[in-house]
């Protein structure tokens, strides 16, 4: 039987030093100017001096992005490696944001935000749909009054596909094999990471789980912390998500 982890388990502790690595061919200036799309179809864009909430944040490459456009940007991240790697990659960019180490789902602030985002499929890790109840509340609360929230997930029919089941290309600083199962019965893959870094022949391995969320859960969720205006798109488009969708975000208004 697979392990279920705890829900407050680092499940990104051993990839930190590597993430960035791995992450190397994410156009992450492109995603920046998508969630900006999004923002403006929403009839909100967003401004230099707005403050922005990453939720989720990992390295923090998407927090820099929009540090460098002008916000004041907030990034949280349940993974304090990822955390020190963020802190250490603004400081060598010279730029200021303020990235703290705290749960998604129960981070709360004093704060203000004009914008939340919860980008690269983060919000499908959180495995009880409680905790990502939880996670929209916690976010109700942190945004203004005319605050939006925008986040995407894999979709059932992504993980049903075994989309996490694939290799790295050869001569990738880091290796990597990845084989998925997913369990149609709690909607839940299970992604065994094999890796090995090029320079030293590092080998390690480590065990994910993401859970799928039908459009109606998450809605209800959304409609339950106290969002109002929740529109869904298929993934780097500005048209509604289809059954063969594998990507979805969703542009949540505050009331």
């Amino acid at each position: 039987m697979p392990r279920t982890p705890r829900a407050n388990e680092d499940q990104f502790a051993r990839i930190a030093p590597h993430y960035d690595a791995l992450m190397e061919n994410v156009p992450y200036d492109m995603w920046a100017d998508y969630v900006s799309r999004l923002a403006l179809h929403a009839g909100r864009p967003i401004y230099p001096g707005f403050r922005l909430l990453d939720l989720a944040t990992g390295t923090g490459s998407m927090a820099l992005q929009f540090a460098e456009r002008g916000c004041v940007v907030t990034g949280i991240d349940v993974s304090a490696p990822m955390i020190e790697e963020a802190r250490r990659k603004a400081a060598a960019q010279k730029l200021k944001v303020d990235f703290k180490c705290a749960d998604i789902a129960e981070f709360e602030t004093t704060v203000s935000f004009d914008y939340a985002i919860c980008l690269y499929d983060s919000l499908n890790y959180l495995l009880d749909s409680e905790k990502l109840e939880q996670a929209f509340a916690c976010r109700w609360r942190a945004l203004g009054p005319a605050g939006i929230l925008i986040f995407d997930v894999n979709t059932i029919h992504a993980l049903e596909q075994e989309l996490f089941t694939q290799k790295s290309r050869p001569g990738a600083a880091i290796q990597y094999d990845w084989k998925s199962r997913y369990d149609p019965r709690t909607r839940t893959s299970q992604i065994k990471m094999n890796f090995r870094v090029e320079a030293t022949n590092e080998r390690f391995s480590v065990v994910q789980h993401q859970r799928g969320y039908t459009e109606a859960e998450l809605r209800s969720f959304l409609y339950k912390a106290g969002f109002t205006d929740i529109v869904s798109y298929d993934a780097y488009r500005t048209s509604p998500p289809g059954p063969g969708s594998d990507r979805v975000f969703y542009v949540c208004s505050h009331p």
